[in-house]
């Protein structure tokens, strides 16, 4: 454990995160930044001392290789480890975890199931961030199998908010299709967004004008689809509203339509839900096979 804490600073630690990737240092660094949380109320597991000396000196939170340590002293554990090193981690951890405790996990095609059964303990949720979450404009899409708890509700809201938005779902299989959506999505916007400023230089604007209108129209029209959307105001209204007959909108959506924009966005979806599905069965049998 860092040098630096005391015994009672060991005594207070509210989150544990078992894995010290980049999502995880992204939780924490936002519940130090929110000041909702002291450093010394944060404690991150991770093997590599080079990673656990980072964050030491950046977050000045506690750390440890021992995985054990770190999850029997929070209320909250932090599943963030890299699926291919799941298996050795619920092992180890196996047991181990005292009944109150609520296992939040980010690790991608992990079931609730699987985790219950590898960790031999019930209170575990599953959240699917995205990568906005690094800037705190996230969506995280989570569920929890008992929501009549209410602190667990309120620690994992608490720890998901400070990376932007947290959407709970009562269907465990709205995880998946989150993956395709909201985790894969920021892929998907960005190849359009590629293809928008490769179209406005191909047309004669210059690469730093592309840049700068393309992201502001983006990024302007997504709001306004949000602050419509509040209003009830369907997407297509708004659509209809810019687009005058045989005008220059109409021109190009006529060969967005041609070019099936919405048939391939949805192939391209199913595709990654489809993905994370399989993905999702090969982890759980994987995690079976080891239990045996």
């Amino acid at each position: 454990m860092g040098t630096n804490q005391d015994t009672a600073d060991q005594n207070n630690v509210q989150y544990a995160f078992i894995g010290a990737g980049v999502m995880a240092e992204v939780m924490m660094s936002g519940l130090l930044e929110a000041g909702l949380l002291a450093p010394s109320q944060l404690c991150a597991s991770d093997k590599s001392a080079a990673r656990r000396a980072q964050l030491e000196a950046t977050l000045g939170v506690q750390t440890t290789a021992d995985n054990r340590a770190c999850a029997a002293r929070a209320p909250v554990v932090v599943l963030a480890v890299k699926p291919q090193n799941l298996a050795e981690v619920l092992a180890e951890l196996s047991g181990q975890l005292a009944p109150e405790t609520v296992v939040l996990s980010i690790v991608a095609g992990a079931r609730i199931r699987a985790l219950q059964a590898g960790l031999a303990h019930a209170r575990v949720a599953r959240c699917m961030p995205n990568l906005p979450c690094r800037i705190r404009r996230g969506m995280t899409v989570w569920t929890l199998p008992d929501p009549h708890q209410g602190a667990d509700l309120d620690r994992v809201r608490q720890l998901l908010r400070t990376m932007g938005e947290e959407v709970y779902v009562d269907d465990e299989g709205h995880i998946d299709r989150a993956t395709a959506v909201s985790g894969s999505g920021p892929a998907i916007v960005a190849e359009f967004v590629k293809a928008m400023f490769e179209a406005a230089v191909y047309v004669g604007e210059p690469r730093g004008v592309a840049h700068d209108t393309v992201l502001a129209t983006v990024i302007g029209t997504a709001e306004m689809i949000r602050a419509a959307g509040r209003d009830h105001t369907h997407v297509a209204q708004l659509i209809d509203e810019v687009t005058s007959p045989g005008g220059t909108t109409s021109r190009a959506l006529q060969v967005l339509k041609r070019g099936q924009l919405a048939a391939t966005v949805t192939e391209a979806i199913e595709a990654a839900h489809e993905r994370t599905v399989t993905l999702g069965d090969a982890l759980e049998r994987s995690l079976e096979a080891q239990r045996r």
